[in-house]
């Protein structure tokens, strides 16, 4: 997710536009990747328990 976030707050740099991370209800530039990571991880375990 570091990764992810660093590319978007680049894009939103170039393109003058604002991210937002619906998910985890932050905004992209100002907003913590642990925190959306935990949450990708957490979907990633109910659809491994559920979909399975």
């Amino acid at each position: 997710m570091e990764l992810a976030y660093r590319i978007a707050r680049i894009a939103e740099e170039e393109s003058g536009l604002t991210g937002y991370d619906f998910e985890v209800d932050q905004p992209i530039r100002t907003g913590d990747p642990a925190r959306a990571a935990a949450r990708m991880s957490a979907v990633s375990d109910w659809a491994r328990h559920h979909l399975s």
